[in-house]
């Protein structure tokens, strides 16, 4: 049995010989050959992150006083940086990781739908670019003027729109009822993604007619600096009295001013709130009749369509004050909205406002098959979700009668996510039919504006054929392929904890499994006897008394956490090259039961203040994992003599 220990020891040092040439040989392959996959996407980033993760802990506050300051000590100094490549990137919720998989990317979309967003960020750079670098000899184009070059229905009255927004005798003297029309114009915006009035969006088969829920409406001092571009050369009270009529209107509209007479004697024949008839007057005809007349909807789809008009009532008080006020002043309103939607200041709001094109381009897997098998990484999320729907079904499964009955046939040894995630990229990211409505595009070189409102058109005509999707609904499949997708970015740019430091904890935190009204006021006396027998301000301030909303925060973090240590747990027990995996920590000076308490602190280093350090310390010196990992002495502030055992609450 010796000799088979022996032999046991021998060959775990020769794989640790192994690891650490490796090692060496791949940083040197990396100096030599910086365009290697593996050393960008893997070793590199890796060693980086845990790098950083132990330069971002002060090491002279001892964990088991104050974890929080222990974790985030450092944070300050490492955000100012001068170093790019030094610089802390932001934790939360792994946005860097996928803008900077977007950003490298793009280039090498194939699909139609992909090609067209790349085109569009392109253009988009290119656009922020000519806005702070210009010509020697030729000032850069304004924000307003591109908009009148590039967006056809505001270029054919691009020069009486230069002299924009229009005073009360500008607009009679120059006639502009006969040539400007608000109505025509809100719809067109409308029908390209950009509601102004009104706002209508489809599902399958199905049409609603809703108020704009937020409707812009900043004080004169805001509108002001809105339009100061605009208003350069003209005397001051021009924009004192522009922006004084667009806030009486919006706030009419948003029903923060009285109605006149006139409009509560009309009122009086309108529907009752709760009446699903929306009594349409000259204008919202004509307002709908554009709207649909631009997106080609034939008489039969719009008579066999659904029509949903929410908050009657609203919709019908907006509109009266519309038909109240002077043609200039709504015109002068809708052109204002439309210059503020479209200002795009960040690029990367295309890839969050186009996802679905985006994660069709992904699930192709063109631009990840370098680095990673659609195969293997399919098998990797279904071992990271497995724990949490064994839990889910559990708990939910058994609230019903079949549950009660029959639990055997509704607890599966595993859910099968790979599939479930297949079958809705089959339907929701099929790319025949995207590139089938995509096809009808045509980007004209140069002309951000005209060929995102083209975009946005296309997409607000697709979502009438869709059934709609709630991304956020950890109930549905669709949920799961978005962050499938994030998870797959998010392997290939930081080491797994990370992965359960952030979408792991949020999973737990959005799975409603872990609300329980008898625990959270266990927790809440728990932590007052806490806070009442060891509180101190300069001693131990740690223990300062918590409002009730804070003990709230601080029990469903500690059960979510809970849940993700023990996910973590679960993986590392069926993780293959756990052993490699230590190797890497022990020489950073970590381990596999601290590191997922840091990577979770310090995802709030960014916020350092007293909410949040008393929910991670609160949190954490309840834990008897953390009391484990860290061996905190008896006398330790993290470790006080009684344990509030939040988990033990059900």
């Amino acid at each position: 049995m010796s000799k088979l220990r022996r032999q046991w020891q021998l060959l775990m040092l020769l794989i640790a010989i192994h690891l650490a040439h490796a090692d060496t040989t791949t940083t040197a392959r990396e100096e030599s050959d910086p365009d290697s996959e593996t050393g960008q996407f893997f070793t590199r980033l890796y060693k980086r992150n845990l790098r950083q993760m132990m330069e971002l802990r002060n090491a002279s506050a001892e964990p088991c006083a104050d974890f929080y300051a222990h974790a985030c000590g450092n944070f300050s100094q490492l955000a100012k940086a001068e170093d790019q490549d030094e610089a802390l990137p932001p934790f939360l919720y792994n946005m860097q990781d996928r803008m900077q998989f977007f950003q490298t990317q793009h280039g090498n979309f194939e699909t139609l739908p992909g090609k067209l967003l790349a085109q569009l960020y392109s253009e988009c750079k290119m656009r922020s670019r000519s806005q702070h670098v210009g010509s020697l000899h030729q000032i850069s184009a304004t924000h307003w003027e591109r908009m009148l070059e590039q967006l056809p229905f505001l270029t054919v009255h691009e020069e009486v729109l230069s002299s924009w927004p229009f005073l009360r005798h500008q607009w009679q003297r120059r006639q502009l009822d006969e040539q400007l029309n608000w109505i025509q114009l809100a719809a067109q915006l409308a029908a390209h993604g950009l509601p102004t009035l009104l706002h209508i969006y489809f599902a399958e088969q199905t049409i609603y007619l809703a108020p704009m829920q937020e409707l812009p409406c900043p004080s004169l001092r805001g509108f002001k600096l809105s339009m100061s571009e605009v208003l350069t050369d003209r005397h001051p009270q021009v924009a004192h009295i522009v922006a004084h009529e667009m806030r009486v209107l919006c706030r009419g509209m948003r029903g923060e001013l009285p109605l006149t007479n006139s409009l509560t004697r009309r009122n009086q024949s309108t529907p009752s709130p709760g009446q699903e008839q929306l009594q349409l007057d000259d204008n919202t005809m004509d307002y709908l009749q554009n709207f649909f007349g631009l997106l080609n909807f034939t008489e039969r789809q719009l008579a066999g369509a659904r029509k949903l008009p929410l908050n009657v009532e609203r919709i019908t008080q907006a509109w009266q004050v519309l038909r109240q006020t002077e043609p200039r002043i709504v015109y002068n309103y809708v052109m204002w909205q439309a210059r503020q939607h479209l200002e795009y200041e960040d690029c990367y709001q295309l890839a969050t406002e186009f996802e679905r094109l985006l994660h069709a381009e992904y699930w192709q897997w063109h631009v990840l098959a370098p680095q990673l098998r659609r195969d293997v990484a399919m098998a990797m999320y279904q071992l990271h979700t497995t724990r949490f729907q064994q839990r889910r079904r559990t708990t939910l499964n058994r609230r019903d009668w079949y549950g009660l009955l029959l639990p055997g046939s509704v607890e599966h040894p595993e859910l099968q996510v790979a599939r479930l995630l297949q079958a809705h990229a089959q339907h929701y990211l099929n790319i025949t039919e995207l590139t089938m409505q995509y096809n009808q595009v045509q980007f004209r070189p140069g002309s951000f504006y005209g060929n995102l409102l083209q975009l946005r058109r296309v997409q607000l005509r697709h979502s009438f054929e869709s059934p709609y999707v709630d991304e956020d609904d950890v109930n549905q499949s669709a949920y799961f392929l978005r962050k499938f997708l994030h998870f797959v970015l998010l392997s290939l740019h930081r080491p797994m904890y990370h992965y359960y430091a952030t979408e792991g904890l949020q999973l737990w935190h959005q799975s409603r499994l872990l609300q329980d009204t008898d625990g959270y006021y266990t927790a809440l006396d728990c932590l007052e006897r806490q806070t009442q027998q060891l509180y101190d301000a300069e001693v131990a301030p740690i223990y300062r008394p918590l409002s009730s909303h804070e003990v709230a925060n601080v029990f469903h973090f500690y059960r979510s956490f809970q849940a993700s240590l023990r996910d973590y747990k679960f993986w590392l027990h069926g993780e293959r090259f756990v052993f490699a995996e230590q190797f890497v920590l022990q020489y950073f000076g970590l381990d596999e039961h601290r590191v997922l308490f840091y990577a979770v602190a310090q995802q709030l280093c960014n916020r350092q203040d007293e909410i949040l350090a008393a929910q991670i310390n609160r949190g954490y010196m309840n834990l008897p994992e953390f009391q484990a990992a860290f061996k905190c002495d008896p006398d330790a502030f993290m470790n006080p003599p009684a344990k509030c055992m939040l988990n033990r609450c059900e």
